[in-house]
């Protein structure tokens, strides 16, 4: 895990694919009905980022990005950030 005082979190699995983990619910990241697992790292690390963003701040704050604005960023990710 990279940064245990964040809610959202990266886990290496046994066949090296990244989990996007959701420390307060204790179980894998889900966003749009999907389980964020199979990822490579830098994919992972960077919708743990975003899930932080919209999701990690204090109770009572409100999503800065929209569910397309993290579905865009998260294909650029995967592109390798084009």
């Amino acid at each position: 895990m990279y940064g245990s005082d964040q809610r959202y979190d990266v886990i290496c699995d046994p066949l090296d694919l990244w989990i996007v983990w959701d420390n307060q619910a204790e179980e894998p990241a889900s966003f749009g009905g999907q389980i964020l697992h199979g990822l490579t790292e830098s994919h992972a690390v960077e919708v743990a980022k975003i899930m932080n963003e919209i999701y990690g701040s204090e109770k009572g704050d409100t999503a800065r990005l929209s569910g397309k604005q993290l579905g865009d960023a998260a294909f650029r990710s995967a592109r390798g950030g084009r």
